[in-house]
C-alpha cells in the first residue's frame, strides 16, 4: 500500500474528526454524553492489522503528535498512547486470523484502550479530576460504540486498499 495514500487517508479522517463530526455530536446539543471521535485512531488500529505493528506504531506516533500540537494540552500524551495501541493492534495478527468481525472487535477494544490511556495520563498529570467511574460511562463506552459504528466504513475502504494494491503487485510480480 503507498505510503502518500496512506498519509493522505489518514489525515482525511483527522480532518473529518476535527471539522466535521463536531456538529452533529449529541454534546453539541446538551448531551451528558460526550462521543470523542477519533476516526484517524480507528484507521491506524486498521493499518497497524494489515500493515504490520511496526507501521502502527510510527503511523501512531506521528498521528498522536499532530492530535497533541493541535488539541492536546501536554505535549506526548496522545502520542505515546496512539503509538501504543498502534502496535499492540499490530501484533494482534500474529496471533489470530483477521477477518472484518475481528479487526472492528480489535478495533473497538484498542479505542477503549486508547480512551482510557489517555484519561490515566490526563488524570495522572492532575488535567482531569473526572472520576473513574464516570469518565468510563459518560465518555469512554459511548465514545468506544460510536467509532466501533464509523470504523466499519474505514475498515471497507482499508479492505478495498489493501486488495487493490495485493493484486497489483501480484501482478507485477508473479
Amino acid at each position: 500500500m503507498p505510503r502518500w495514500i496512506l498519509g493522505l487517508f489518514l489525515s482525511f479522517l483527522f480532518f473529518l474528526e476535527g471539522a466535521a463530526a463536531q456538529g452533529v455530536l449529541p454534546q453539541a446539543w446538551g448531551s451528558p454524553l460526550v462521543f470523542i471521535p477519533q476516526f484517524a485512531v480507528s484507521g491506524i488500529i486498521l493499518l497497524a492489522l494489515y500493515n504490520g505493528r511496526y507501521e502502527g506504531l510510527a503511523w501512531g506516533f506521528v498521528f498522536g503528535l499532530l492530535y497533541d500540537i493541535v488539541y492536546g494540552q501536554v505535549i506526548g500524551v496522545h502520542a505515546f498512547s496512539t503509538a501504543v495501541v498502534g502496535y499492540v493492534a499490530g501484533s494482534i495478527p500474529r496471533h489470530i486470523k483477521l477477518g472484518p468481525l475481528v479487526a472492528l472487535l480489535v478495533t473497538g477494544l484498542g479505542q477503549a484502550g486508547h480512551l482510557l490511556l489517555t484519561y490515566g495520563w490526563y488524570r495522572l498529570f492532575g488535567i482531569t479530576h473526572m472520576a473513574w467511574n464516570e469518565a468510563v460511562f459518560f465518555h469512554v463506552a459511548p465514545s468506544v460504540l460510536f467509532n466501533a459504528a464509523a470504523a466499519f466504513p474505514v475498515y471497507l475502504f482499508m479492505r478495498w486498499l489493501v486488495d487493490r494494491t495485493e493484486t497489483r503487485r501480484n501482478r507485477w510480480f508473479h
